[in-house]
């Protein structure tokens, strides 16, 4: 009897871990007998099936990827790793700039030729002063554009051919060296001034040789030689 009593009350206490009543307080009981909470998501076979192993797993970033894997976008040369969609990105090379056309512009020469007032005559330039401007590029969808401002006043020296004793010396400045003059036209010039201690009555070769033509042509080569090294740099 005692033993019967005993099984009684064991089966009350099992009774009493879930009532009918225990849904409407928010419990439930899973297909393996466990109670758990009425909102808790029991998957099934089949379902767990068509999902597969969805277990965090360890990236390896030396692993090869599928061919249908997604891939980072190209960067293209001459914008940062960030600028994947190629917007408007501008760089500033001044200094590079300054220090390579300082050194173009003190390259400039013209040696006057045979059958000029002065044959053998060599027209240079000495000096590079108020260098003011600056130089950047900008890449714009895959697409370069340069952008460069410069004024400078170049110091100039012409040495007489039949008496190699014998200078003249002035300054030219060229306001508007930029990128709005196309290659080949040359560029303007203002302030074009011939030293009080030149020869007198060299004049006129000064202007045909060293204001005009001659050596002002090849400081017009020499920029637009820069240029083109600007462009093919960066």
């Amino acid at each position: 009897a005692k033993s019967s009593n005993k099984n009684s009350v064991k089966e009350d206490e099992d009774t009493d871990m879930f009532t009918s009543s225990d849904h409407v307080r928010g419990y439930k009981i899973r297909s393996d007998g466990k109670k758990t909470s009425f909102f808790d998501r029991e998957i099934s076979e089949e379902s767990k099936q068509l999902i597969g192993d969805i277990a965090p797993k360890r990236i390896d970033p030396n692993a090869p990827t599928e061919d249908n894997a997604p891939k980072p976008l190209p960067v293209t040369e001459g914008t940062s790793a960030w600028n994947k969609a190629g917007t408007w990105e501008e760089r500033d090379v001044t200094s590079w700039a300054k220090e390579t056309l300082e050194a173009a512009l003190l390259t400039s020469e013209y040696i006057l030729p045979e059958g000029s007032p002065s044959p053998g005559a060599r027209a240079t330039v000495s000096k590079v002063s108020k260098f003011e401007g600056h130089t950047s590029y900008a890449t714009v969808r895959g697409k370069k554009r340069y952008i460069y401002e410069f004024a400078f006043t170049l110091d100039w020296v012409l040495t007489l051919g039949d008496d190699h004793t014998k200078t003249c010396h002035g300054k030219v400045t060229f306001p508007d060296v930029d990128g709005t003059v196309e290659l080949g036209d040359g560029y303007d010039i203002v302030d074009y001034h011939v030293d009080g201690s030149s020869p007198a009555g060299t004049g006129p070769l000064l202007e045909r040789f060293v204001r005009d033509g001659g050596l002002r042509e090849s400081i017009h080569t020499k920029i637009d030689d820069w240029v083109r090294l600007l462009r093919a740099t960066y």
